[in-house]
């Protein structure tokens, strides 16, 4: 798995949180980044250009194009374009495009922060390995559910270092750590997962936001 970075105008981000946008296209002359790079089920942080990240989303069904003609990519404009919300100008300047990549997004969610990565003035989508995510999601089984607790499996090197601070969302910080590597430490998951009505396959979403530190929420299954 990959995570990504998608740099948008900020008028498109907008669109893309009010709903109204919910598949984003990249169109090329040559095979560049998203094409062939994005897989559905990838996380992808959106950034307004120029700006700060405004917005998360999960990748949904994926639809690439290739040896395009003018006349291809007028085409899907006429099919996509409802979803992508692209004005006349975004589509002019497409039409010769060689390679065509639409990407339904899903899961969209208000996000302040993204992974770090390697500006680049020429490119304005970035693949990154998983581990570049600044959010980790652990899925919770029936056993972890009834025993309260929760286990990041083998992705304990997401937190970085032995000790760690967790920022519960009452407000609450809990100083604490892993066992062996996979099972953290605390023990005081219980009412959170009552108050959150967590249920197996629930997620515990941890966000890093620096200086060992790590903003802690639920999230449901279906989402």
């Amino acid at each position: 798995m990959a995570c990504h970075v998608a740099i948008l105008r900020r008028p498109y981000v907008q669109a893309v949180l009010a709903g109204r946008k919910t598949v984003e296209s990249r169109l090329s002359r040559t095979a560049v980044e998203p094409y062939g790079c994005v897989t559905e089920g990838e996380r992808i942080f959106i950034k307004a250009s120029g700006g700060p990240f405004m917005a998360t989303a999960v990748a949904g069904r994926v639809a690439s194009f290739e040896n395009l003609r003018p006349s291809d990519v007028a085409t899907l404009r006429d099919h996509f374009n409802a979803r992508v919300c692209g004005d006349d100008d975004y589509w002019r300047t497409k039409r010769d495009a060689r390679y065509a990549t639409f990407v339904e997004l899903r899961a969209v969610e208000a996000c302040a922060v993204g992974p770090g990565y390697a500006k680049s003035a020429y490119k304005a989508w970035f693949t990154l390995p998983d581990e570049a995510s600044p959010w980790l999601e652990v899925a919770l089984t029936a056993g972890a559910v009834r025993n309260r607790y929760v286990s990041v499996g083998g992705r304990g090197a997401y937190f970085g270092a032995e000790d760690f601070t967790l920022a519960l969302p009452d407000g609450c910080a809990v100083a604490t750590g892993l066992y062996r590597g996979q099972r953290v430490r605390w023990r005081g998951w219980g009412p959170y997962f009552e108050a959150h009505e967590v249920k197996a396959g629930d997620r515990v979403r941890f966000v890093a936001a620096g200086g060992g530190r790590y903003r802690v929420g639920f999230v449901k299954g279906d989402r």
